[in-house]
């Protein structure tokens, strides 16, 4: 029998200096760790706590497009993102935090390392070897994955990316020892991977919307893709107005500092929404990714997630393009999946009432810790 992975425990005296919290500690450990915040006395988790809110963190944005985007959290506010998180997680009752989100993120940075602050929880730092953290100029080398945790817990809080559930797939055994597992996961578009657990009556699915310059929102619970989204009880609207189309605006006392000090009192989002009332919206997708195509509006992340469903083990990628032919295109990026060749991509394409401007099949695709396809540029088809 192999021996159980080492998820060594880190030290309470500074944290951050271990798992790499903002830009200020990039190259922090990949995993896997450990951090036993229940095993502190009462005394030693406020000194902790403590030294996590006592400084500012630094973050990117994950494949932005153009400069990155830089924004500081005071450790105040970044524990009020925390402490939104906690309350909903609270009515399902974990015991330990299981955590894929590195924190070199904001999203990370809470749910990984304040949120167990906060709650006072255990938690475990998995690291998915799905997409690796950068792109390389050479062939990528398969990192050997990471066996589970021995958690001793019997209902659990997952903080989720999207190559979380294609992890979780290579381990029933491990999930279905849980009798709850409640999964947070950022507004990513669920992987088709995720779909396994929808019918499970013991998994919880909490979605968070948020970004680097506003932290988390909104959220909403269940599977419904179309489901409404409600904001988070600090957050309120700045625009749009109820009944009406465009980006989402929010102002809040936790939206992030720019790098000379100054916070903004509100900020637009990359969301385009439909506001349904004083706390409501529906979500209609990322405005960098949307596409209008044959009169009709397409998220591509949606598209991209519909393919991988389609296309079982490959990996896809739709990025929008500026072609001279067409006011709006996308190509298409496909990597694993078995014998595919580019028709067959465009056809299935097709199938979803949008069809690309080319197909390019590659040895893989470029992603962030966070699993977000990195930016990448396309020469025009011949």
């Amino acid at each position: 029998m192999p021996l159980e992975p080492p998820y060594p425990a880190l030290p309470f005296d500074a944290p951050w200096e271990h798992p790499g919290i903002g830009s200020g500690a990039p190259d922090g450990p990949s995993g896997p760790w450990h951090l036993p915040w229940d095993r502190l006395t009462p005394a030693e988790a406020a000194r902790a706590r403590e030294q996590l809110d006592g400084r500012a963190y630094e973050f990117e944005a994950s494949g932005a497009i153009g400069d990155p985007v830089r924004r500081i959290f005071s450790g105040a506010r970044l524990r009020a993102d925390a402490e939104q998180t906690a309350r909903l997680l609270a009515p399902y009752a974990p015991e330990a935090i299981v955590s894929f989100a590195p924190p070199r993120h904001a999203y990370g940075a809470s749910a990984t390392m304040l949120l167990p602050a906060v709650t006072g929880l255990p938690v475990w730092f998995w690291p998915a070897t799905d997409y690796p953290p950068s792109p390389s100029p050479a062939p990528a080398v398969p990192a050997l994955p990471v066996p589970p945790p021995a958690v001793p817990a019997r209902r659990i809080a997952v903080v989720a990316i999207p190559s979380t559930f294609r992890v979780l797939a290579r381990y029933p055994r491990w999930t279905a020892s849980f009798e709850q597992l409640t999964f947070l996961h950022s507004s990513a578009e669920l992987p088709p991977e995720a779909r396994r657990f929808a019918f499970d009556p013991r998994v919880v699915l909490i979605e968070l919307l948020g970004s680097t310059e506003t932290g988390s929102v909104a959220h909403r619970t269940g599977w419904d893709p179309a489901g409404a989204w409600t904001l988070l009880d600090d957050v309120a609207f700045a625009a749009p107005r109820t009944g009406e189309e465009g980006p989402l605006t929010v102002t809040g006392p936790r939206l992030s500092a720019l790098p000379d000090g100054s916070r903004p009192d509100r900020h637009e989002m990359d969301d385009l929404v439909r506001r349904l009332g004083d706390r409501l919206f529906l979500r209609l997708g990322r405005r960098a990714q949307l596409v209008r195509i044959n009169g009709i509006r397409h998220d591509l992340g949606a598209i991209a997630a519909r393919l991988r469903a389609a296309l079982p083990g490959a990996d896809v990628a739709c990025v929008r393009v500026t072609d001279p032919r067409h006011a709006e295109a996308y190509d298409v990026l496909v990597a694993g999946g078995g014998p595919l060749t580019a028709d067959g991509v465009r056809a299935a394409a097709r199938g979803l009432g949008a069809e690309p401007r080319a197909v390019r099949l590659v040895d893989r695709i470029p992603r962030g810790p966070l699993g977000k396809p990195l930016p990448a540029q396309f020469d025009p088809p011949a």
